[in-house]
């Protein structure tokens, strides 16, 4: 069975099961392409054509969808069991606490289930997403220390008893999705004996033969570094790791750069030093990949927001978007190459309401700065908390989004030579300036986007 018929199986069959809302699923069997057209409420669709797929329009033509941009990557908890497929056209999906590793794959030596991992990647080919697949945790029966306890079953943070179980189990993935799958990411938060208990030493021979084992299923595939959490000594931890013979094993730095008690500006030093780890290391001209990152994000219908770490700044929703916005503005004028945001679907962290899926402040701010931004690295400058960040032209108009952290009001002020045309908000909102000869327009927490044109 294709992916694609895979899908519109899955589709045409469990759409109720997988929305809880009436839906249509039409397959495009002459381009190969799938389309489902559901309640959109709150912005959100089932799937969508991306950059991979096409659709038959009205006039019987074949339609392209624009590429998608990776910078922008989301993680999605039930993208197949009752979240709606976003509408925020992010680029990359990260498939972590989404049920489809190996505890879930291969139930015991031989036994596989394959099933959940073939509609996640049915569903982003059909909706143009670029997956980053994880390949860490144990399963009990292959775990060295079966009983030790870990963020999730029994066993499933230690490294598998024989080396063998993991190669096939790496060799199985890479084979099965060869060219449906070619990002893979060795392991979650190394640091924290929840998610790994085992050795340095021992880590760096997992990477090492997951990467051997994938560049022999597919010249095309990259293995991203184990990553690392925190803002303390854990660069140098990951440091450690390269050093003791992770560097000559890895394609991609990944890391972790939550900063949850701080503001997102605080990430800037953070992504530093782990630049400055790399160029150390030899491996400056590698990419960084945010590979998680959120915030505790206050759900606006009253859902309860139990196990929240009460160390964490509990985002409210008129602070959302602007939190939001001004990590991933940030991020990319540092140089990270992804950032994928934890998580569109999370009762603690989420972008949507739980208990009607509608998008907070926060998930309306991700899809107008995907709009913004994609494919444009801002260049940003920063002034007594004042930041402007410019991005390419449009139309003959200069775009900046800005915004300021200090207590102290601040007017957007117009490059020289330039008059204020019009200023976009993160919920879409567009005001045009009737006067261009003095506006003011306050700066907030939360950027905005601002054209000039030439006087």
């Amino acid at each position: 069975m294709t992916l694609v018929s895979l899908a519109a199986k899955v589709l045409t069959l469990n759409c109720r099961a997988v929305l809880a809302v009436n839906c249509r699923a039409i397959v495009c069997v002459a381009f190969h392409a799938l389309s489902a057209t559901c309640g959109s409420a709150h912005g959100q669709v089932l799937i969508s054509p991306g950059s991979s797929a096409t659709a038959t329009g009205a006039s019987g033509t074949v339609e392209s969808q624009p590429t998608r941009d990776t910078y922008f990557g989301m993680h999605i908890h039930r993208a197949d069991k009752g979240t709606a497929w976003p509408t925020a056209k992010f680029g990359s999906w990260r498939l972590w606490d989404a049920y489809a590793g190996w505890p879930e794959i291969e139930l015991e030596r031989g036994k596989w289930d394959f099933s959940r991992l073939d509609r996640y990647v049915a569903i982003a080919k059909l909706s143009g997403v670029d997956i980053l697949l994880p390949l860490g945790r144990t399963p009990t029966w292959a775990s060295s220390r079966p009983t030790e306890k870990s963020s999730y079953s029994p066993g499933q943070a230690a490294e598998p008893t024989n080396m063998k179980d993991w190669r096939n189990y790496v060799r199985t993935i890479g084979e099965r999705y060869r060219g449906k799958v070619r990002n893979y990411d060795l392991w979650n938060e190394v640091n924290e004996k929840g998610f790994y208990s085992g050795s340095v030493e021992k880590l760096v021979e997992l990477t090492c033969e997951a990467h051997r084992v994938l560049h022999e299923v597919s010249p095309e595939n990259r293995l991203v570094s184990p990553s690392f959490i925190g803002a303390g000594s854990e660069p140098d931890q990951l440091e450690n790791f390269l050093r003791m013979g992770g560097k000559a094993c890895v394609d991609i730095v990944g890391y972790h750069f939550y900063v949850p008690h701080r503001e997102p500006e605080e990430i800037l030093p953070l992504v530093a030093r782990i630049q400055a780890v790399m160029v150390r290391q030899g491996l400056a001209d590698l990419p960084l990949w945010n590979t998680e990152f959120g915030w505790w994000m206050e759900n606006g219908d009253g859902a309860p927001e139990t196990g929240a770490d009460k160390r964490w700044r509990r985002v409210r929703s008129s602070e959302g978007a602007a939190v939001l916005a001004r990590s991933l503005i940030l991020g990319r004028w540092a140089g990270l190459d992804r950032f994928y945001w934890y998580a569109w679907d999370n009762q603690l962290l989420g972008l949507i309401e739980p208990s009607n899926g509608a998008l907070k402040p926060a998930g309306v701010a991700y899809a107008t700065l995907v709009r913004w931004m994609s494919f444009s690295t801002p260049n940003c400058t920063a002034s007594r908390g004042a930041w402007s960040c410019a991005l390419p032209t449009l139309a003959g108009q200069s775009r900046r989004i800005a915004w300021h952290t200090n207590p102290h009001p601040t007017a957007f002020v117009s490059p020289r030579g330039e008059h204020l045309v019009s200023v976009e908000r993160l919920d879409g909102t567009q005001q045009s300036v009737a006067s261009p000869k003095s506006p003011t327009v306050m700066l907030t927490p939360e950027p905005m986007l601002f054209f000039t044109a030439s006087d």
